[in-house]
């Protein structure tokens, strides 16, 4: 990205970067996005957050998980609303 490029929106981002599925947990309500691995390093570099290696922090929404070759992030219940989540 050019430095004198805005930054792009998270609508934007949004856009560009979907989520293979939205996993809700049932106790928490916490909503866990599943991206291929590019995408999903990509996703989280744009919104600033780095990767971590406790599930715990993503939980909390201050980063995010390699797992099987997916990324995982916590996104809003309100991001991506035309996902339905699979309820865990």
């Amino acid at each position: 990205m050019n430095t004198l490029e805005a930054k792009p929106t998270i609508q934007e981002i949004q856009l560009l970067y979907v989520p293979k599925e939205i996993t809700q947990d049932i106790d928490s309500a916490d909503n866990i996005a599943s991206f291929d691995y590019y995408s999903g390093v990509r996703y989280c570099e744009l919104l600033g957050i780095s990767q971590c290696g406790n599930f715990n922090q993503v939980s909390d929404g201050t980063g995010f998980i390699v797992c099987c070759g997916d990324v995982m992030v916590k996104v809003k219940q309100t991001d991506y609303p035309d996902i339905k989540r699979r309820v865990f």
